[in-house]
């Protein structure tokens, strides 16, 4: 099992990054609902009847499912936030199968990064949802699927190798230019003293026109 000791380091640029480029906020991790108010009608015996209008729920598009069709990935999605240490929160449903989505940034479609988080293994080493992450190549397409059946398709354009205290968190979290959605799981060696990997992986993608 690999611990996220992604942003143990640089939590205050963190939260910086998610309050300057995040414009949904805590949008992004609760459902909006807006009431009608109660209208009192008179009617025409002269006695007063409450009419209450229906409350109407207005859905916010939250992912719901990743595919990654090369490496035959079909997870469900959670929203996942920070820790109280520091540290980026992963998948607590399913936490070997599912992936999380850091809910303090935009949502799948929305400009600027979304970012999605998984376990490379669980407990005895063996395979978690992004197991095979690495073998994504360039031109590689990865799928989120939100609550109200939209699709949204990404085109793999780099996969990256970072020491955690590298690892860029402008360009991973912050980068505005356009509507990107990146990838992140542990890599490398497992350090026993430490109870984290030498390596953070991260494949950037790019919203398909």
């Amino acid at each position: 099992m690999r611990k996220f000791w992604f942003f143990h380091y640089s939590l205050p640029l963190l939260l910086g990054l998610s309050l300057t480029f995040s414009s949904c906020g805590a949008l992004s991790s609760t459902s909006l609902k807006t009431a009608q108010p109660i209208v009192a009608t008179r009617q025409p015996t002269g006695t007063a009847t409450p009419t209450v209008q229906p409350t109407a729920v207005v859905s916010i598009p939250l992912p719901v499912r990743l595919l990654i069709p090369t490496l035959g990935v079909d997870a469900a999605v959670e929203q996942v936030g920070i820790l109280s240490n520091g540290n980026l929160a992963t998948p607590t449903g399913h936490p070997w199968d599912d992936v999380g989505w850091y809910d303090l940034g935009p949502r799948p479609g929305e400009r600027g990064s979304v970012v999605i988080d998984g376990h490379l293994d669980r407990p005895g080493g063996y395979p978690a949802v992004f197991w095979n992450l690495s073998k994504l190549h360039s031109g590689d397409q990865v799928l989120v699927r939100d609550n109200q059946n939209h699709t949204f398709r990404y085109r793999v354009t780099q996969v990256a190798f970072y020491s955690p205290q590298a690892a860029p968190l402008q360009n991973i979290f912050g980068n505005n230019n356009d509507r990107y959605l990146n990838l992140i799981t542990c890599a490398g060696d497992w350090i026993p003293s430490q109870h984290q990997t030498t390596l953070r992986l991260v494949v950037y993608t790019t919203l398909m026109a």
